[in-house]
């Protein structure tokens, strides 16, 4: 079942066309990454599913992302929603400079999820699904900042899930971290995934291939190939592909 239909879309800075002719499923409660060299417009895609490039005066989109079959670029979508429903993590650990536990409130309050008053159930429910309970159920009210970066992702991701969305888009969140906190994460949206949709955005095949159960290789703003994650690493279609994920080009 797709979460996400992707169906002829095109996305524009001024004159220069960042996305051509997009098409793509994405399936719901499984993750789907994209791959391709910096600046083929990943993070572009990524941002478009939930509209954050809207804040770009010059930017537009054309075409369709639909979200359980409604366009989220009709005019009647109500863009808030749109992002509680489509949460975002970024690319390096972006805690408030809060507590833990008003970190993880901070969504749940602004969106008046609070009123009876089971705040404490909404911090305890995300940090356990972000593995983090255990290490910081004893100092909620530290600052998140004195987090180790692993630690401070998960917190983001804590945070994201907080708000109850259905898909969660990451845009290479473990760039900034060792590689034993990227394990810790990669196991994490396994976790995840079992409640929501993901869509990754990483530079690392490895990860791609270790964590996904879909990629996608982008090139110069076009989709160049979409396939099941082992078949596409193992069996590409597309020269062009082969010659990415092999390390001839790119």
């Amino acid at each position: 079942m797709n979460k996400i239909e992707v169906k002829h879309f095109n996305f524009f800075y001024g004159d220069f066309q960042a996305l051509i002719d997009l098409n793509l499923p994405i399936r719901q409660n499984q993750i789907t990454a994209l791959i391709g060299p910096s600046g083929c417009g990943k993070s572009t895609f990524l941002r478009s599913l939930n509209r954050m490039n809207d804040t770009i005066r010059i930017a537009r989109a054309e075409g369709g992302v639909l979200l359980d079959g409604k366009n989220v670029y009709d005019p009647d979508v109500d863009v808030v929603e749109l992002r509680q429903r489509i949460g975002m993590v970024f690319q390096r650990p972006n805690p408030f400079p809060q507590s833990i536990y008003n970190n993880v409130a901070f969504g749940p309050r602004i969106l008046g999820m609070t009123k009876n008053g089971n705040l404490d159930e909404i911090i305890e429910e995300s940090l356990r699904g972000t593995a983090l309970w255990d290490e910081v159920k004893d100092r909620l009210r530290s600052p998140a900042l004195d987090l180790n970066p692993g630690q401070q992702q998960r917190l983001c991701i804590a945070r994201t899930i907080a708000v109850k969305p259905e898909v969660i888009l990451m845009d290479e969140p473990c760039s900034a971290l060792d590689p034993v906190a990227t394990l810790a994460v990669e196991e994490l949206m396994r976790q995840l995934a079992v409640d929501y949709t993901i869509v990754i955005v990483t530079h690392n095949m490895q990860q791609a291939s270790r964590a996904s159960d879909w990629t996608g290789f982008f090139w110069l703003g076009e989709l160049v190939e979409f396939n099941k994650t082992t078949d596409l690493f193992t069996n590409p279609a597309q020269e062009l592909t082969e010659s990415y994920i092999t390390g001839r080009q790119g």
